[in-house]
């Protein structure tokens, strides 16, 4: 049987970010302080992440670089923030 036949799109894009972030199911569980048959199940569609986990998730993806969507999961890269570098002013120069 095929492994994707029973996951819903959320469950699909846990386990597309996971991967992103080249996590085991272990070390994802371990970063969001859950368990690994929780990530499991939402991975395979018997249950769906919580507003608590959403939260996490959303948290560890930016602290990766990744702009994740708390409410559809979706996963994009997060844009550089500006950087401004400091110029002489023509006040007080």
């Amino acid at each position: 049987m095929d492994e994707t036949t029973n996951q819903t799109p959320q469950g699909c894009l846990v386990r597309t970010l996971r991967q992103r972030l080249a996590m085991t199911q272990e070390e994802f569980a371990h970063c969001l302080g859950i368990t690994v048959s929780t990530v499991n199940r939402w991975e395979n569609g018997h249950s769906s992440p919580s507003k608590l986990a959403r939260a996490s998730i959303v948290a560890l993806g930016e602290k990766n670089k990744l702009r994740v969507d708390a409410f559809t999961l979706t996963v994009t890269e997060a844009e550089p923030q500006p950087q401004y570098v400091a110029t002489n002013s023509a006040y007080g120069a």
